[in-house]
């Protein structure tokens, strides 16, 4: 599914969006529209392809990787997207990043 996603509605999606935004001065309003809407459906057949193939070869290895994507363009608010997005980039954030600094900071500021 997710090569189909990738080569098959992304990549025909930017056969026609690649034109319009190299040349995005010459827009309409309504041809703009459309480049934003179409660029917006590019984009998020292109991670969630890259994601379910990732997920996929995984699996073929015996790797159970963690959902990276989840319906971004149904969340309800600007964090919800992101969560939604970048789940997996989130929890990176939290546990190798957020969590040790806050650890860190936590430790000298109590001593």
């Amino acid at each position: 599914m997710g090569l189909a996603k990738k080569v098959i509605v992304a990549d025909t999606l930017a056969r026609y969006i690649d034109p319009m935004l190299a040349d995005y001065a010459s827009l309409s309003t309504v041809g703009a529209w459309a480049a934003a809407l179409g660029y917006a459906f590019q984009l998020y057949y292109d991670f969630s392809g890259y994601s379910d193939m990732a997920v996929g070869l995984g699996h073929l290895f015996g790797l159970r990787l963690p959902q990276n994507f989840n319906a971004p363009y149904r969340a309800r608010s600007i964090a919800d997207f992101w969560r939604r997005w970048h789940i997996s980039l989130s929890s990176w954030f939290r546990d190798y990043v957020f969590l040790p600094l806050a650890t860190r900071c936590r430790g000298k500021s109590g001593g």
